[in-house]
């Protein structure tokens, strides 16, 4: 089976309201990260967010890294994105979000 997973919209139960979560798991541990909750559904978020998780796991090998990066570039894209009022994701104009992640999110380890 796979030896690293990435769990997007998690909904936990005692999250805190108006967030959602992203967990992110391999061999060395899982780490969940909290973001805001954007008031919006945008067709091509999971396959940016798989995309975006793939290639910061491969460069630094560490999911907890890849998933830090990844929800701070992911939620700017999405807000960038509400905030134009477009239904097409804002690829191009949050380009640097993808580039240069703002780490805005913090990471805990649960396990």
């Amino acid at each position: 089976g796979p030896q690293t997973v990435l769990v997007t919209s998690v909904e936990r139960p005692d999250r805190p309201d108006g967030t959602i979560e992203m967990l992110a798991a391999d061999q060395s541990g899982a780490w969940i990260v909290q973001t805001p909750h954007l008031p919006m559904k945008a067709n091509g978020s999971g396959d940016v967010t798989a995309a975006l998780f793939t290639a910061h796991y491969r460069e630094t090998g560490s999911a907890a890294t890849a998933l830090a990066r990844t929800s701070s570039s992911v939620w700017d894209l999405l807000n960038n994105t509400l905030n134009a009022g477009a239904r097409e994701l804002q690829l191009i104009e949050s380009q640097e979000a993808y580039a240069h992640p703002r780490m805005q999110f913090e990471v805990t380890q649960v396990r």
